[in-house]
């Protein structure tokens, strides 16, 4: 994604686009790996981006409120963050602390076609998220 797309992608989710989230969310957007807070601060700063620790948690609080992220907690329960935010399986591998992704429409189906039923009167099922740990 381009620092367009990014913006408006921010500003959709009625959100100022400061140069900092678009930073941030274009440095999410362009990796696969699950990056925590500090992970983010380090890519940033290897591309020449300053920001504070803080200006990060922020960021991301506001990116997860808003939709436009999610918070996958891995095997020591850090906060890690995904920029894709369509139906996938984590799968998280405990000896070799890594996040990988697998992606299967039919699986989302069939399991939303299963809990429509059982889920309780004023839920929806707006995300689903399945972690399998190894």
């Amino acid at each position: 994604m381009n620092n367009d797309e990014i913006t408006k992608r921010i500003q959709h989710a009625g959100l100022r686009a400061t140069p900092q989230r678009i930073q941030l969310l274009k440095l999410l957007n362009g990796t696969k790996c699950h990056p925590s807070a500090e992970t983010l601060m380090n890519m940033a700063r290897e591309k020449g981006i300053s920001m504070s620790i803080g200006t990060i948690y922020n960021a991301l609080e506001s990116f997860e409120e808003k939709g436009l992220i999610r918070r996958v907690h891995d095997q020591d329960e850090i906060m890690r963050y995904d920029a894709d935010t369509s139906f996938h399986i984590h799968l998280i591998d405990e000896e070799k602390h890594e996040i990988k992704d697998i992606f299967d429409d039919e699986l989302e189906r069939l399991i939303k076609r299963r809990l429509a039923d059982k889920i309780p009167a004023g839920y929806n099922m707006d995300h689903l998220d399945i972690s399998l740990y190894n």
